[in-house]
């Protein structure tokens, strides 16, 4: 599974300039940082689900986007309707 949804997203969600560091990348999975608002923050992300989960433990923030990065629920209409 490709890894350019979570690209596109980090790039889309924090342009200025987006960065995003990976520590571990298997078939089904990456782990990193992203850096947000001057704060690294640890995610992992299932390549397969297109789940990336923001932080660890009780903060943990869980985010679903599609195929070009989009926050599922946030996309646009024409985007969150194709198959």
């Amino acid at each position: 599974m490709s890894l350019k949804p979570l690209v596109m997203w980090a790039r889309d969600q924090y342009p200025e300039p987006y960065k995003l560091r990976y520590t571990q990348r298997t078939e089904t999975e990456a782990r990193g940082v992203v850096l947000i608002d001057g704060q690294w923050v640890s995610f992992i992300y299932d390549r397969e689900h297109r789940v990336i989960t923001l932080g660890e433990g009780e903060d943990a923030r869980v985010i679903r986007i599609n195929e070009w990065g989009w926050e599922q629920g946030n996309a646009p209409f024409f985007l969150s309707n194709a198959s």
